[in-house]
């Protein structure tokens, strides 16, 4: 008596298929856990703000502030429907990092030290898309770190 014994063939796409699933849920996870923040180098001086671009996604932005002057700036942003949100003072030379959750629309930067956005330091930033998940509280700051 002959017992059934699988076919070569039912195995080989059995087989194939199973991996072609691990293989989907995997990049699923992967690109889920890979949402990076879109990263902003913000240059100041004596009295100009500078962008390394002038339009993001909405989402996480990574604020990257440089002083490059020769006295203290300061750099708050607002808008999008939120509040304004302090980077708080970068001496000369130094570097502070703000991590934001923006939303769509355009966003104000500008260095709210008094007369100094009067003399020309302010900025915008276009936000594409939609609201972002949450308000733009920070996720981290980083203070008198070198410029790189």
């Amino acid at each position: 008596m002959h017992g059934h014994r699988p076919k070569p063939l039912f195995i080989a796409a059995g087989v194939a298929l199973a991996l072609t699933l691990a293989g989907a849920a995997f990049a699923a996870v992967a690109a889920r856990g890979s949402a990076a923040a879109t990263t902003v180098k913000v240059t100041e001086s004596e009295y100009h703000i500078r962008l390394s671009v002038k339009s993001v996604h909405a989402g996480t932005v990574k604020l990257v502030v440089h002083n490059a002057g020769k006295i203290a700036h300061r750099l708050d942003l607002a808008g999008g429907g939120h509040g304004t949100v302090s980077v708080g003072t970068i001496a000369p030379g130094a570097t502070r990092t703000k991590t934001v959750e923006l939303a769509g629309g355009t966003i104000s930067l500008w260095c709210p030290i008094p007369g100094h956005a009067a003399l020309g330091m302010r900025a915008s930033l276009q936000v594409a898309g939609a609201a972002a998940a949450s308000s733009p509280g920070t996720t981290t700051t980083t203070s008198e770190t070198a410029w790189g």
